[in-house]
């Protein structure tokens, strides 16, 4: 954590009971309603498209034999 954070955090741990659950309601809402920024939004969007191809894909195979099969193209 920076000291900045940690200087908030000894701030924040002052308040009375009552400021402490509106600023961590207030803290929370903001959190979960924020817009995305463009790189948050292209990676959601990466990763979806990932797991559309994944599951669109008539050939997948499962990760250990995967993993064996690489292994043993190593060997050779």
């Amino acid at each position: 954590m920076t000291v900045a954070f940690e200087q908030l955090e000894a701030e924040a741990f002052k308040l009375d009971r009552n400021e402490q659950l509106i600023l961590s309601q207030e803290l929370l809402v903001h959190a979960l309603f924020k817009e995305e920024t463009e790189a948050e939004k292209a990676m959601y969007d990466e990763v979806e498209k990932r797991v559309a191809a994944y599951h669109a894909s008539p050939k997948t195979i499962p990760g250990e034999k995967a993993l064996d099969d690489i292994l043993a193209g190593l060997r050779h």
